[in-house]
């Protein structure tokens, strides 16, 4: 079975294909690797090529919904500031990134041919949402890096403009970096094939993706968080100091719950940050592995590093998919806000609880009020 995305020499000099776009990584077929008819597959081969055939399903299954409750939980929520732009940004990006993979990867199984613009488009529009969606939670990472180290300072920092226009510095690079994709890539025989004699361009596009799409992200998620859990304590001992400065009762609970509002949201980011971390690591030391290393065709050695591909690939697609239950399982407030929209009671059906305070409160200025209205007499 020969389904490859992109076929030609590899970039060792053998007829295997090494070179696979974020798009296709994963979701390409097994190498043109010739056995021998008595040889057969082995199962180490064969489980690869099950992981590789049927992966990206269940991710997809399980991703695609998720995201699109995390867009619609997050909009119920009371604003959050940026963050709030990140994650419904983060949310429409794995989608897209999911989608595109799904699509392009079912249109070259079943042969469609899809041209040379088709080709171009959906690998260019899969690497960049998927390259896209790694630097929305970086820059998640580095606001709340400052938030935390400059808690005074968040309004002045952090805000919907300055979100927008490193979204937008972001986006433009990565597409200025891409851009080679538009004009490289053909359709041939049921797949997308580039030049043969086009090596350097496949190294540059090889390596530019891989560092941009996991050594990059990975290596300041890792940084951001190590200095996030740094400075965190000492950056809510601040806070609290501050917030006994004035005894005010009514200050205290707004400055408990601006508290409780970066709290929840340094959950959600830190616990997104630290399973992308665990799950893009295995690419990671499996690229730089394989520049060091090289399995022959056919060897034990092959067989293994292949269905380790598969392995690192299904955990790197499975970021695209864990946000919306990460951010359940973290925040309390957002598990809340979730819960509700799914509930059959509405929040008007439910009952208003009053504390003791209030309702001792209330039944004095009852009494009062029964007081001066009770009828006197003629």
């Amino acid at each position: 079975m020969n389904n490859t995305i992109f076929q030609g020499s590899g970039l060792n000099g053998t007829d295997v294909d090494v070179f696979r776009l974020s798009l296709s990584e994963g979701v390409t077929s097994a190498p043109n690797v010739s056995y021998g008819d008595s040889a057969g597959l082995s199962s180490i081969y064969e489980a690869a090529l099950i992981i590789n055939e049927y992966y990206l399903w269940p991710i997809f299954a399980v991703g695609f919904p998720g995201n699109l409750a995390s867009i619609v939980t997050i909009f119920r929520m009371r604003s959050v500031g940026s963050f709030t732009l990140y994650v419904v940004l983060l949310a429409i990006m794995d989608n897209c990134a999911l989608l595109v993979k799904l699509i392009i990867y079912q249109l070259l199984r079943q042969k469609v041919n899809i041209g040379d613009t088709g080709c171009r488009a959906f690998i260019f529009l899969g690497t960049f949402c998927t390259t896209y969606a790694n630097w929305i939670l970086v820059l998640m990472a580095g606001e709340r890096l400052i938030a935390v180290r400059f808690p005074l300072k968040i309004q002045k920092y952090l805000d919907y403009k300055k979100s927008i226009i490193w979204i937008c510095v972001v986006g433009v690079l990565l597409f200025g970096a891409y851009t080679p994709i538009l004009w490289f890539y053909s359709y041939e025989s049921g797949s997308c094939t580039y030049p043969p004699d086009s090596m350097e361009t496949v190294r540059y596009l090889h390596w530019s993706n891989l560092s941009l799409s996991a050594f990059i992200p990975f290596v300041c998620m890792s940084l951001f968080n190590v200095l996030i859990m740094r400075v965190i304590r000492q950056s809510f001992r601040l806070r609290n100091a501050l917030r006994n400065v004035n005894s005010t009762p009514l200050t205290r609970r707004s400055s408990c719950h601006d508290v409780s509002t970066q709290r929840q949201i340094m959950l959600m980011l830190f616990t997104a940050a630290f399973v992308f971390v665990i799950f893009v690591f295995p690419l990671c030391a499996l690229a730089v592995a394989n520049v060091y290393v090289e399995h022959k065709a056919g060897t034990l050695s092959f067989e293994l590093n292949y269905l380790c591909g598969q392995i690192a690939y299904v955990l790197f697609d499975s970021t695209h998919a864990l946000n919306f239950y990460l951010y359940f399982l973290s925040a309390r407030k957002f598990r809340h806000h979730f819960l509700r929209l799914t509930s059959c009671k509405s929040a008007k059906e439910k009952p208003i609880t009053l504390s003791l305070q209030y309702r001792n409160q209330f039944n004095r200025m009852s009494l009062l009020t029964a007081g001066s209205t009770r009828p006197t007499a003629v």
